[in-house]
């Protein structure tokens, strides 16, 4: 009769247990008022971990996929930011600046070069005008005495990829390289970090500009487009700027090309800068007109 009474006792202590260590371990979310259905608990993009992943990531890609002459110490970039206070890089697209003042920024790809480029600089010098050069680093790396020039006068310098590939067919870690690579020769012959980056044709897909804004560049295309790369003539050119110059607008020229064409573009700045200063704009560089 004990024996009996000792096992109902047992019994009853283990289902104690059991209804216990479920009762801890059922955790319920919080219920959606509208559809009754568990609310989901999503992990915010600013936790620790998430960060650490994404940033070891693109160290991996850098590391484990060199490229022959491109030696980016990351390290180095990592304390020349520190030098510096940080700017607010948004994932987008610059096409224009703020258009309540009546400020314009001209724009000349694809430099440099030794000759047509020391006449654009002449004439800008003339003007006492400041304007943004965006470089291919190919370019750059054989006139190098062409980039110091430009930036010694006082014009900006931006990052216009390697080899002028088009951008958004390249793996993520080939796009790195035409930027990074780029970026090298710039440091190289003054010294500091371009924040600017034009790409290619102006193509970029969101996943690359995410990229660019990740290792500090903000992307810049332009509004006014004065199509000097296919030898456009000064005539049209002049009625492009005219029907789509608005304040804040961005104009895209060339320094490098074709020479006929570069020929012409040397020719005709003098009349398209003229013409713009009759219309009471101020030219600025481009990290002026976006306030970066």
């Amino acid at each position: 009769m004990k024996r009996w009474i000792f096992n109902i006792v047992i019994v009853i202590i283990l289902g104690i247990l059991v209804v216990g260590c479920t009762a801890v371990g059922a955790v319920n979310l919080p219920k959606d008022p509208k559809s009754g259905e568990e609310n989901s608990v999503e992990i915010s993009p600013n936790d620790e971990e998430t960060i650490k992943k994404e940033k070891d990531s693109v160290e991996k890609v850098t590391e484990t996929e060199p490229t022959e002459g491109l030696e980016v110490d990351k390290k180095e970039n990592l304390e020349e930011k520190e030098k510096t206070p940080p700017r607010e890089i948004e994932n987008k697209i610059h096409y224009s600046g703020d258009g309540s003042k009546k400020l314009v920024a001209l724009t000349f790809d694809d430099g440099p070069e030794s000759t047509y480029t020391s006449q654009i600089l002449e004439i800008l010098e003339g003007y006492g005008i400041k304007v943004t050069f965006f470089v291919v680093g190919q370019n750059a790396e054989k006139h190098p005495e062409v980039l110091k020039l430009i930036h010694d006068q006082g014009h900006e310098i931006g990052n216009h990829s390697w080899s002028h590939k088009y951008l958004p067919k390249l793996s993520k870690s080939n796009v790195e390289k035409e930027v990074l690579m780029t970026e090298k020769v710039i440091r190289e012959a003054i010294g500091e970090h371009a924040p600017l980056l034009r790409p290619p044709y102006g193509a970029l897909k969101q996943q690359g500009i995410e990229q660019m804004s990740s290792l500090g560049y903000h992307v810049v295309n332009w509004s006014v487009d004065t199509r000097d790369w296919a030898g456009t003539s000064e005539e049209q050119m002049m009625n492009y700027i005219k029907n789509q110059l608005k304040p804040g607008g961005i104009i895209l020229m060339h320094n490098a090309g074709n020479p006929a064409s570069i020929k012409n573009t040397v020719s005709s700045l003098p009349t398209i800068i003229d013409w713009i200063l009759e219309q009471g704009y101020e030219f600025v560089t481009v990290s002026e007109i976006l306030n970066l």
